[in-house]
Formats: C-alpha cells, sequence, structure tokens
C-alpha cells in the first residue's frame, strides 16, 4: 500500500534495493570498456621514431598509443641529450641502410636496426622506461591477465597460477 503522507524523495526499503541494483549494474558494465577507449586524448608530441622504437621494443597492438607515451615523455623529461643523440644515430642508420627514416621502414627493418643498437645505453633506457611504464601500469593489468597480488589470498598457487591465456 502507497503512502502518501511520506514525502517522494525519502529513501525507503524499495527505493534502495532499485537504486543498488542499478548501481551495480552501472559499475559492472563501466568494467566492460576497454582501457583504450579511455585513453584515446590527443597525445603529447614525441621526436619522431621514439614511439615507433616504442612500439617495436613492446609490441602489444591492445593497447594505446596514450600507454606508450607517458612513460617516454618522462624519459625524454629525464634525459633529454641521450634520447636526441640515440634517436639521431638511430635515423642516421636507417638513412644509410634504407634512405628512409626510421618510422617509415617496414618492420623487419626497424627491427634489424634496433637489434644493431640493443646494448647502447639509449636502447637500455627505453626499454627500461617502457618496462616499467607498461608492466607496472595497474590500468593495463587485466589486458595482461594479471590480477595483483596474491600472496594476501594464499599465494598463486591457490589463485589461478596457470591460467594466463596470452602467454
Amino acid at each position: 500500500m502507497h503512502d502518501s503522507t511520506r514525502p517522494h524523495g525519502t529513501l525507503n526499503r524499495r527505493r534502495f534495493l532499485s537504486l543498488s541494483s542499478q548501481s551495480m549494474l552501472a559499475l559492472s558494465l563501466s568494467q566492460l570498456i576497454p582501457v583504450n577507449l579511455l585513453a584515446e586524448e590527443r597525445l603529447p608530441a614525441l621526436p619522431d621514431g621514439l614511439l615507433r622504437m616504442g612500439r617495436d621494443v613492446f609490441p602489444h597492438a591492445f593497447i594505446s598509443d596514450h600507454h606508450y607515451v607517458l612513460p617516454l615523455l618522462g624519459l625524454v623529461g629525464e634525459q633529454p641529450a641521450l634520447v636526441a643523440r640515440g634517436l639521431d644515430e638511430l635515423q642516421q642508420q636507417a638513412r644509410k641502410a634504407y634512405d628512409s627514416p626510421f618510422e617509415q621502414l617496414d618492420e623487419a627493418e626497424r627491427v634489424a636496426l634496433l637489434t644493431d643498437i640493443e646494448t647502447t645505453p639509449f636502447f637500455k633506457a627505453v626499454r627500461s622506461s617502457l618496462m616499467f611504464g607498461l608492466y607496472d601500469n595497474k590500468a593495463l593489468f587485466p589486458l595482461f591477465g594479471y590480477e595483483g597480488s596474491s600472496w594476501e589470498y594464499g599465494g598463486y598457487v591457490n589463485r589461478g597460477f596457470d591460467d594466463l591465456n596470452w602467454l
């Protein structure tokens, strides 16, 4: 029976359950939005070839450029001379070997050039920056199938240590 003396905006049991279920539905649907869609915004400019190099070193098609740009921007800010010198040498090698800038080469040619410089401080800095920038990013954990820390739940043996489907 409807109680007309009660104001319409008050919270009763039925309204509480309705709002709770709507909130849970909205929260569960929000988990279906890919991280890539949330990251589609205008990207800051990077030196030519640096983003392409990062994507070649850690090739994940399911990760947005945004997640590559942030750690690389940090590297450019921390070590601008190293990045400028390393990219300049990489571009020179690309032009010398293939008569084209690094970012315009096909994948096999880019990989060959990166293999040649993989022992340089520049390559190591880019690799390290991206390794921590991508694999230590909690927003990307679900995309890699990482469920987070497990020690407080009894360790990985009791929590699906072998359920990675991308490895």
